[in-house]
């Protein structure tokens, strides 16, 4: 801004000279290379001319000998003869440099449009201030090809020199729709909605922003498996056939199914370097067993180091399927005839997956799974460090529960009598329209539990309103949950023990007919006014294994405004994990840390209940014609208590007071009666007031004949 000096009226004044004018030639500089044509270039030779790298914080050249295997996918991102690149594989196995080089590529070599779909517009925010500038800026001849106006460098929208621009977004209609794209690149695809706004899946819809492009269209898209395999009784009818799943494997089965191979040093047969095939001593510890861990040739038992996998890496090719059933390299024009052409990669031959990492990984979470029933972890290091589909042992044929099969793994447990090693009891119920549905659950220090007990509860207290003349009826009577407090109050023998245990606490349904949660509410805060909110939860479940943690403890809140909806704290249980966990602890026959035991006494009706659900990619889901489940939510609730009374965190050498051995525990009570020479048997505290209750000895006992 050119600022006018101070004058009198009438006097002319000395202005300073005007800016130049602006340089024709500059403006055409800018301009010409829009109008050259593309440079006749892989994108990997082009990554390598003008791309850096960050090498552990060093920026450096890419360099193809990295990751080998990603140099044929990502020379296919700029191909003519196929329309769409599919690669699955591993984390951090090089799939974003690809995205970056294709980029590098369309900025320098080819310019046009191209689009990146983040799994929500903060994470793309996220790659592009932590990859994608980063990635330009220490480029030399990617820096110089920034557009240097205000708009060319918004956030998720970046202009270069020579007409490329390139737009960062969320899988959302409004992003996937409408506008000619030469380039769309998916990152992490599978951890994105399978069906966006009703109008098909994202990769379907960005294919369709290319479509009018012809030849000159590229849709591309990476990811880690994420989905779980649709079909247990699946065998591959194909080499390179992946099971059956939603997302990128499904994408992959619909193009040419490339694999990586490698030649065996010793025998020169080639074969596919799996997870599967290392071979170490599962009777050491995972770090132990990693770091000795080797791979076997299939062919002739061949020992392969995890130091030769660099060199066979280098050496390593792609293999795709051909029409008759074998394997070709792509450039043999034998492959399956497709528009798509598609690579999945197995995580042992990922560049940055150490053979002693990917062992140590799993095994920790198949421990992790054997001793608390959760499958989490272990989906994760097969679906993320391995690259492969899970198959959810609920799903699987062999694990599959039946009658029949939980009969054969039940134990000769006595019924109301706790194992020799139980610490503490914990009490679940169901409600139902006319009665509480009650089981008694015995654990163990080392997370191992036994049913004890299961009765229903049907008859109203003496003192609720026309208690002789009806069913109990939790939904309309404040009074009926009075039926619950004798639970709390009954002693179970310890087996072979002098002293038996009171239940601990006790987890209810916080849902059932119209009126329950009213009611429930009302009854729990009777017990806050009495100082017992410690021993009585009420448990809201949420479905769907996308939940986050597995139970926690906080009062129910509105969505308007986030105030308490209700005066109660509720148990929030993620339900779908819990029942993972009561499969998985169903399926150890040893009866060891973690397995959840059925005793003999149980009967078909009550074993059948556990068989009434079936795991699905979403959840557990009821079976057809399977009415009750009472079963598995009874053993859910009485999971997720324990766990938030500090099961996962009890150290076995110093317990809490609570899971003690003996009459020093808490929740202990001595119940043989020396002078009428009768063994240990069920007692129940005396019935009395509550607020007498407080005031007066809790171990009082009445024994039962």
């Amino acid at each position: 801004m050119v600022t006018l000096p101070d004058r009198q009226a009438g006097e002319i004044p000395e202005l300073p000279p005007m800016p130049p004018h602006a340089s024709a030639a500059s403006v055409l500089v800018q301009a010409l290379p829009s109008l050259s044509p593309a440079t006749r270039m892989g994108v990997v030779d082009a990554a390598e001319a003008n791309m850096k790298v960050n090498a552990n914080g060093r920026w450096a050249d890419f360099d193809r000998n990295t990751t080998p295997y990603m140099n044929e996918p990502s020379d296919m991102t700029n191909s003519r003869l196929y329309r769409e690149v599919i690669f699955a594989g591993p984390a951090r196995a090089g799939k974003t440099v690809m995205l970056l080089a294709t980029v590098s590529h369309l900025i320098v070599c080819d310019p046009g449009i191209c689009r990146i779909v983040h799994m929500t517009e903060n994470s793309g925010e996220q790659w592009v201030d932590e990859e994608l500038m980063p990635m330009i800026e220490n480029s030399p001849e990617l820096s110089r090809r920034q557009g240097r106006g205000r708009s060319d460098r918004n956030i998720l929208s970046k202009k270069f020199i020579g007409g490329a621009k390139v737009l960062i977004g969320a899988p959302t209609k409004n992003f996937l729709s409408g506008n000619t794209t030469r380039v769309v690149l998916f990152t992490d695809i599978d951890r994105m909605a399978l069906n966006i706004g009703k109008e098909g899946s994202p990769f379907a819809m960005g294919a369709k922003r290319t479509e009018t492009l012809g030849s000159r269209g590229m849709t591309v898209a990476e990811a880690s498996p994420g989905h779980v395999i649709t079909d247990p009784g699946w065998r591959a009818k194909t080499p390179h056939e992946a099971p059956p799943c939603a997302g990128i494997l499904d994408l992959y089965n619909g193009g040419t199914r490339g694999r990586w191979y490698w030649d065996c040093p010793e025998c020169g047969e080639a074969f596919e370097p799996r997870f599967e095939r290392l071979r170490y001593d599962k009777t050491l510890s995972p770090a132990e067993a990693g770091a000795a861990a080797y791979m076997l040739c299939p062919h002739h038992g061949c020992v392969i180091e995890h130091s030769q996998k660099i060199a066979l890496n280098r050496a390593g090719y792609w293999l795709h399927e051909t029409p008759e059933g074998g394997l070709a390299r792509l450039d043999s024009g034998d492959v399956l005839k497709s528009d798509r052409v598609s690579y999945h990669l197995n995580g042992a031959a990922a560049s940055f997956a150490s053979w002693a990492r990917l062992v140590s990984k799993y095994e920790t979470a198949l421990q992790s799974y054997k001793n608390g029933g959760d499958e989490s972890p272990l989906q994760v290091t097969i679906n993320t460090d391995q690259g492969m589909p899970y198959l959810p042992r609920a799903m699987s044929d062999e694990g599959a529960l039946t009658v029949e099969g939980l009969r054969a793994l039940c134990q000769p447990l006595a019924q109301k009598i706790a194992p020799e090693w139980a610490r503490f009891l914990i009490a679940s119920v169901d409600v139902q329209a006319h009665y509480f549905e009650v089981q008694i659950t015995a654990f163990g220090l080392d997370g191992r539990r036994a049913i004890i007990d299961r009765y229903p509860i049907k008859d109203a207290p003496e003192s609720a309103p026309g208690a002789a003349g009806r069913l109990l009826e939790p939904h309309t009577y404040i009074e009926d949950w009075d039926a619950l407090l004798p639970i709390l109050e009954t002693v179970y023998p310890v087996q072979g023990q002098d002293y038996g245990l009171r239940v601990m606490a006790l987890a209810c349904d916080f849902h059932g007919k119209p009126g329950v949660s009213d009611r429930a509410t009302a009854f729990w805060q009777k017990r806050r006014k009495l100082g017992e909110v410690s021993k009585w939860f009420f448990v809201r479940g949420h479905g769907g294994f996308k939940v986050e943690g597995r139970q926690w403890y906080r009062a129910p809140l509105r969505a308007s405004d986030g105030k308490p909806a209700r005066d109660i704290k509720l148990l929030n249980i993620a339900t779908d994990k819990h029942k993972d966990t009561t499969f998985a602890s169903l399926s150890r026959p040893d009866g060891g840390a973690g397995a959840l035991i059925l005793g003999q006494w149980m009967s078909d009706d009550q074993l059948k209940e556990f068989t009434a659900e079936m795991r699905s990619d979403k959840g557990w889901v009821r079976r057809p014609n399977m009415p009750r489940n009472e079963s598995i939510d009874l053993s859910g609730y009485a999971q997720a208590l324990a766990e938030h009374k500090g099961l996962l965190k009890l150290d076995p050498s110093n317990p809490r007071p609570w899971a003690l051995g003996g009459l020093e525990n808490t929740y202990a009570v001595a119940i043989a009666d020396p002078s009428r020479g009768e063994a240990p048997q069920i007692a129940t505290v005396a019935r009395i007031d509550p607020v007498e209750q407080k005031r007066k000895s809790p171990r009082r006992i009445a024994y039962l004949d």
